[in-house]
């Protein structure tokens, strides 16, 4: 059971486009090979069973978590500890739900590398580390081609898979959480 999060730690909150710009979203469950918690505002691809894992690479396309495994409408049990009644949640089986890279939106998320190797800068692109165990780095956004926590040089366009366009450098927003604006893209690597 994954402990739920104040609303305003892991944030993806879109800022133009959702909702519309064609609505795209995709629900599916977590792959059994991820033992993080997948916040909202991490990055996801599907797997060959059309299931989440985190982060990008090759021609897998991004996914934002929107409705991330930490929020009590996936993760809870509906029983308390004594075992009465409180609550079912909405996706009970754990299903998670996220924003497609490949619509056009402008979204602000909590889940980026915090002290990048290179510093932000607008119209740089973006990828996600692909790590399912690594809390710290998988599925966190970053600015370096060897996703969070690398140290590769940032992301080169048509070389690696990137999901994302920074619109703003990382300031606080009025919760005084960090947060990192960028524009939804698909991009995929050179090759698979």
């Amino acid at each position: 059971m994954q402990i739920p999060s104040q609303m305003t730690e892991h944030v993806l909150r879109p800022l133009k486009g959702w909702f519309h710009m064609a609505a795209l979203d995709k629900a599916a469950k977590m792959a059994a090979a991820v033992t993080l918690t997948a916040y909202s505002g991490r990055v996801v691809s599907l797997n060959a069973s059309g299931e989440f894992e985190m982060g990008v690479s090759g021609r897998k396309v991004g996914i934002y978590v929107f409705q991330g495994g930490n929020l009590a409408s996936v993760s809870n049990p509906g029983v308390t500890t004594s075992g009465a009644f409180m609550h079912q949640a909405i996706a009970p089986i754990g299903v998670l739900s996220g924003l497609v890279s490949l619509a056009a939106y402008e979204l602000e998320t909590t889940e980026f590398e915090k002290v990048p190797t290179a510093p932000y800068a607008v119209h740089q692109l973006l990828t996600a580390g692909t790590s399912n165990t690594v809390q710290a780095t998988g599925g966190v956004l970053s600015n370096d081609r060897a996703g969070a926590g690398g140290s590769g040089g940032v992301v080169r366009q048509y070389v690696d898979a990137a999901c994302g366009i920074v619109t703003a450098v990382p300031a606080n927003n009025e919760h005084g959480q960090s947060v990192l604006k960028l524009w939804s893209l698909y991009l995929p690597a050179a090759a698979a």
